[in-house]
């Protein structure tokens, strides 16, 4: 076994099995690479001699959880661009080195970009190939996974100025699948999925196959004229290439050529910055805001239920602040005006009467049921037999 340098970074390089193996250190200090060499050439030695289990590494761990679980998830594209992101920092590492003091170094950059809901997603990742490779006899134990603490009442949306600015600010085929996110609430990997076939214009419909939703079921997708026009739009663009590869042909969104994987790219948090947007702004804070302008705009949370796709309303009712009803014309009871009149309250019992049948209605409404009753009934003494 050797110790090298690669730029500033320690390597080892050893042979197994007539293998060429190389690994880095971690570390630009030369005692501590040398540490982690003599550390290391002891398992190998462990490992041939005694047949102590071959110590594996992050990438290798994390490939069998794709190719044996991960594949089959509906969230596959996500988790997959997540994967990306962590093999960059963990790739070389052996999974005993993957400890708790590791994962609060990488739960630390992740906050400098994201919300602490997306950390904790990466996070969970991490989670599942530690468990997996523990299960499989690969790892004696699974560290500590920092989780950040979440606010699950929170969630970040902008507003239709702040959208025109950033999908100005974006690269046209970010701009495009942004703005198709707003016209319909889409999530990330069903935007980056969406297909020519899986749309009709002409009927201004598209659709998302079961095994391709979150939920689990098929999700039908009105089109309005603001989708329209961006689809229009990009198939406009396909005819003016030069070259259509298999990609161009089959995918709405694509980049040179290719289908689109990561939204969240330097141009993302650039145009984020430009447009006066929350740097942990992230593009299912699309849905966020698509769901949202709904909501302000009138929409019956069963039916933005419907739209979105979610599997409860429950899921929806985060978004019910934003629609006040029919509460909000009592908020005058208390103002100056309200007072000038000589009365506690703005409405009479008559008053109270004849605005809930016209606005009570609004709450029922806006949960997408029948208006309720509003008559009083008075019940009278029964008279008693002579």
């Amino acid at each position: 076994m050797s110790l090298y340098k690669r730029g500033r970074i320690y390597w080892c390089k050893w042979t197994i099995r007539k293998t060429e193996i190389r690994e880095t250190t971690g570390t630009a200090d030369h005692q501590a690479a040398q540490e982690y060499h003599d550390r290391r050439r002891a398992e190998i030695w462990r490992e041939q001699k005694l047949g102590d289990v071959r110590i594996a590494s992050w990438e290798e761990a994390a490939l069998q959880w794709v190719e044996e679980h991960a594949i089959h998830k509906a969230s596959y594209e996500t988790d997959r661009v997540r994967l990306i992101w962590l093999n960059e920092r963990l790739a070389d590492k052996p999974i005993t080195h993957i400890t708790t003091d590791a994962l609060l170094a990488i739960r630390k950059e992740l906050m400098q970009t994201r919300a602490a809901s997306t950390a904790n997603r990466f996070l969970a990742i991490v989670s599942a190939v530690l468990n997996y490779a523990h299960a499989k006899g690969l790892l004696a134990g699974v560290p500590k996974i920092p989780y950040l603490p979440e606010n699950n009442d929170r969630f970040l949306w902008i507003s239709r100025a702040q959208a025109d600015r950033f999908t100005a600010a974006l690269p046209d085929h970010l701009s495009a699948m942004t703005r198709l996110a707003l016209c319909t609430g889409l999530r990330r990997a069903n935007v980056t999925g969406l297909m020519w076939e899986n749309i009709d214009i002409e009927r201004k419909i598209a659709w998302i196959w079961p095994d391709e939703a979150k939920a689990g079921k098929a999700i039908p997708v009105p089109l309005n004229t603001d989708a329209i026009a961006v689809l229009k739009e990009r198939s406009e663009q396909k005819k003016k290439l030069k070259k259509i590869t298999i990609a161009d042909a089959r995918y709405v969104f694509t980049f040179r050529g290719k289908k689109i994987e990561r939204t969240t790219t330097k141009a993302w948090y650039t145009a984020a910055t430009a447009a006066g947007i929350d740097p942990a702004f992230t593009f299912h804070g699309l849905r966020h805001t698509w769901a949202s302008w709904h909501v302000m705009s009138g929409t019956p949370l069963t039916v933005l239920k419907e739209l979105g796709g979610w599997a409860s309303l429950d899921m929806v009712m985060k978004y019910a602040h934003l629609a006040p009803g029919y509460v909000a014309n009592y908020a005058e009871n208390i103002t100056s005006a309200a007072q000038a009149r000589g009365c506690n309250s703005g409405h009479s019992a008559e008053d109270v009467s004849e605005d809930y049948r016209q606005d009570g209605g609004k709450l029922g409404w806006l949960m997408g049921l029948e208006p309720t009753t509003t008559g009083i009934t008075i019940l009278q003494r029964k008279k008693k037999a002579a």
